[in-house]
């Protein structure tokens, strides 16, 4: 009776992977054939920004690609973007098994990388490939962030920007609800997958490509 549920549950695996990798590929391509704009740099707080240029195939044009910064430091972090690009990471020593650095008073949680050096390399890689002329911002709805912070995303002038919420706003009109059980932390960032179709949660509910076309 093992044997046959071992069996089973491989067999279920294998099927559920292969139609898993066909929806996906399907999924990107009709991805790929909508998107008009190219050129876009899409400054984030986690691997969100990372995923869009994977399912695009497109280079990173940002330095926010495999890390992740909490929204309050994240928030100052694109209200003086410029500003903090200009400053030099400098790496500190933590209780985390992956490289974190300070930028300037911010810090940032390289979670996809294994050396301060691979870290430092790709920041500054990417940073300087960033076109300010279409640039669009990803952030999230959390981390004690009251209504006038995220006010505060007014006064930045891009292309597009959104933020992923659990709630709505009558006034702001960048804030996207993607409801989220914000205790689970795989699925309050909305990133989980669908294990069948291979698309993440946020992709249910926000036509990224359409967006990355127009603008907000």
């Amino acid at each position: 009776m093992n044997i046959f549920k071992k069996s089973y549950k491989k067999c279920e695996r294998v099927i559920t992977d292969k139609t898993k990798i066909f929806f996906t590929q399907k999924h990107e391509k009709k991805l790929r054939s909508q998107l008009k704009n190219y050129d876009f740099s899409i400054i984030c707080s986690n691997c969100i920004g990372g995923i869009i240029y994977h399912r695009l195939g497109l280079k990173f044009l940002s330095p926010t690609i495999n890390l992740f910064i909490y929204q309050n430091d994240y928030l100052k972090f694109v209200l003086n973007l410029k500003d903090y690009l200009e400053k030099e990471l400098m790496f500190i020593e933590t209780d985390e098994k992956y490289p974190v650095a300070k930028l300037g008073d911010i810090t940032i949680y390289f979670n996809h990388y294994k050396t301060d050096e691979e870290a430092r390399e790709s920041w500054n890689k990417r940073k300087e490939r960033i076109n300010y002329n279409n640039l669009f911002i990803i952030m999230y709805d959390k981390d004690g962030l009251s209504e006038d912070d995220l006010a505060k995303l007014k006064k930045i002038d891009c292309k597009g920007k959104i933020v992923i919420s659990n709630r709505t706003y009558s006034n702001l009109d960048y804030v996207i609800k993607i409801p989220a059980d914000m205790n689970d932390y795989e699925k309050r960032y909305r990133l989980d997958t669908d294990k069948f179709t291979g698309k993440r949660t946020f992709e249910k509910h926000f036509d990224y490509v359409k967006w990355l076309n127009e603008g907000n």
